[in-house]
C-alpha cells in the first residue's frame, strides 16, 4: 500500500445508472490514490455493476427516489476514507492532477488540524466537448472531509453544506487541480434522456416551493438544453422576477441572466428593445460586476445590431475582466475565445484600429492557426503595414512562434495564404525548411497533397 494511501484515506464514491460506456474511465483514472471505491447503482440493465465489480470497487444499490442527495449521501454512508471524492461517471481527472491530488491529501493531514483544517478542497470544473476540449469552465467542490456533518442537499443539483448554513473553510486548488464533464455534450444529453429529467425533478422542486428562484434557473438551462427557447426565456425571467428575491441563489440569479443575454446574442430577434435587454443585463450587476460573460454576450448582441462601438467597449471590458477573474462562476468566454477574438478582430476593422485588429487575429490563431480567413486577414494588415513603412519583423516572430518550421503542413499553410494575399515575404526563409523534394514540386507548379 502507498504512503500517500495510508496517510490520507480516500474514499472514491459515485452514483450510477447504465454507464458500462464511462465506468471503466470513472474508476481507472484514481486506482493509485484511492483506498477504496464505491459504486452504488441506482438500477442499470447494462453491464456497468458487472465491470465495476471486475475492477475491484464495492458495488451497493439503491433504490431510486428521484432525489440525488438521497443517493448520494447512501454513497457516502458507505465509506470509510477521512476524505470523500464524489465525482459522476462522466468525470475524471487526468494522471497528473490525480497524484498532484494525492500529495496536496497527505499535505494536509501532515500539517492541518484543529479548527483551521479545511472541510473541501475547491477544483476547476471543465466541460469538455465532442472535440475533446473545454468549452467552459467553473469550479466545484468535490472532494470533502468524510464526517457525519458533511452532506448533499437538494433534489437535483444538489450541492454538500454544513448544518444551519455554517461555512465551510475550503482550500482552493483551481489552478492545480481539474475534473473533466463530459456528460454536457449534447449527444449524451440527447441520448440519456437527461434534459427531461431534470425538467420532471425540476418541476417537482417548483411544486414544492413556486418561488424557488435556483430551481426556475435550472428549468431554463434544462428547457434550453432541449432547444425549447421560449420556455426557457420564461423560466429565466421566473428566476430574475421580484417575486424570486430572497429564494434564489447569487449562483442561479447570475447563470438566468447570462443565458437569457447568450439567447439574445445567438438570436437578437428573440429580444425586445435594446433597453429591455440592458436592462437584463443590469439585473446581474452590469455595469459593475467581474463577471466577463456578461460583457460578453451583451457585447455580442450589440455586434449581431450594428452598434460596434459599444460592442466594442463590452467585448474589450470582457477580456479585461478574463484576465483577473478569480470567482466561481461557469465562464463561457474561456471556452469560445477563438471565435470571441476572431469577433473582436472584426470590431477593430468596422472602428479602423488596424493595430488592435491585429492583436486580436494573431490571438485567434494562437488558438487555432489554420484559420485561413484570420491569418489571410492577418498578412493583408502586415502588407498595409510594409507600404507604410512600419517595423513588422516582431510580428513575423510571434507568427513563427505559433506556426512550427518542423511541420510541413504548417509551412505549406503560411505559404498558401502568403501567396492568397500577394505579401511580398521573402518565400526562400519558409522553402528552406521543406525537404528538397517537397521544394522541387513547388518549383514546378505542382500541390503537394498536406497545402490547404
Amino acid at each position: 500500500m502507498s504512503e500517500q494511501k495510508r496517510k490520507a484515506r480516500l474514499s472514491q464514491c459515485m452514483i450510477v445508472k447504465d454507464e458500462e460506456d464511462n465506468i471503466r474511465r470513472a474508476l481507472s483514472w484514481g486506482q493509485a490514490i484511492m483506498w477504496e471505491q464505491i459504486v452504488v447503482d441506482t438500477g442499470s440493465t447494462d453491464r456497468t455493476v458487472e465491470i465495476a465489480q471486475e475492477m475491484g470497487a464495492k458495488v451497493f444499490h439503491f433504490a431510486w427516489c428521484d432525489d440525488f442527495s438521497a443517493a448520494k449521501n447512501y454513497a457516502i454512508e458507505q465509506a470509510s476514507g477521512e476524505w470523500i471524492v464524489f465525482l459522476d461517471a462522466d468525470e475524471y481527472m487526468l494522471e497528473a492532477d490525480a497524484e498532484r491530488l494525492g500529495k496536496i491529501l497527505c499535505d494536509i493531514e501532515s500539517n492541518e488540524t484543529g479548527a483551521e483544517a479545511p472541510h473541501v478542497i475547491r477544483c476547476a470544473w471543465q466541460q469538455i466537448g465532442e472535440d475533446g476540449s473545454p468549452f467552459s469552465v467553473s469550479v466545484q467542490d468535490r472532494i470533502f472531509r468524510n464526517i457525519p456533518e458533511i452532506r448533499y442537499h437538494g433534489r437535483i443539483h444538489e450541492q454538500i453544506s454544513l448544518p444551519d448554513g455554517e461555512a465551510m473553510i475550503c482550500q482552493d486548488e483551481q489552478k492545480r487541480l481539474s475534473i473533466c464533464h463530459t456528460g454536457y455534450v449534447p449527444a449524451v444529453m440527447k441520448e440519456k434522456k437527461k434534459w427531461e429529467r431534470n425538467i420532471r425533478l425540476l418541476k417537482k422542486e417548483i411544486e414544492e416551493n413556486p418561488g424557488n428562484g435556483t430551481a426556475w434557473s435550472y428549468l431554463g438551462d434544462a428547457y434550453n438544453g432541449l432547444g425549447e427557447t421560449q420556455k426557457a426565456e420564461e423560466a429565466y425571467k421566473k428566476a430574475l422576477s421580484p417575486s424570486a428575491e430572497g429564494s434564489v441563489s447569487r449562483w442561479g440569479r447570475m447563470n438566468a441572466g447570462k443565458n437569457l443575454l447568450k439567447m439574445y446574442a445567438n438570436n437578437p430577434v428573440l429580444a425586445g428593445t435594446d433597453e429591455e435587454v440592458e436592462e437584463t443585463a443590469k439585473k446581474v450587476g452590469y455595469p459593475a460586476t467581474d463577471n466577463p460573460d456578461v460583457y460578453f454576450f451583451l457585447g455580442l448582441y450589440r455586434l449581431k445590431k450594428g452598434d460596434y462601438k459599444r460592442a466594442y467597449n463590452n467585448m474589450k471590458r470582457a477580456f479585461q475582466l478574463l484576465a483577473v477573474y478569480q470567482g466561481d462562476d461557469v465562464i463561457y468566454l474561456r471556452g469560445c475565445l477563438e471565435k470571441a477574438y476572431a469577433w473582436m478582430a472584426g470590431l477593430c476593422q468596422q472602428m479602423e484600429l488596424p493595430a488592435e485588429e491585429l492583436r486580436y487575429t494573431v490571438l485567434a490563431l494562437d488558438k487555432n492557426r489554420y484559420q485561413e480567413n484570420i491569418l489571410c486577414e492577418t498578412l493583408f494588415l502586415l502588407k498595409k503595414e510594409d507600404r507604410e513603412g512600419k517595423q513588422t519583423e516582431e510580428t513575423w516572430n510571434l507568427l513563427f512562434g505559433i506556426y512550427h518550421m518542423g511541420s510541413l503542413k504548417d509551412i505549406l499553410f503560411l505559404l498558401k495564404c502568403i501567396r492568397i494575399t500577394g505579401y511580398p515575404y521573402p518565400e526562400d526563409r519558409l522553402l528552406n525548411f521543406l525537404p528538397q523534394e517537397v521544394r522541387d514540386r513547388l518549383a514546378k507548379g505542382g500541390k503537394h497533397r498536406d497545402e490547404g
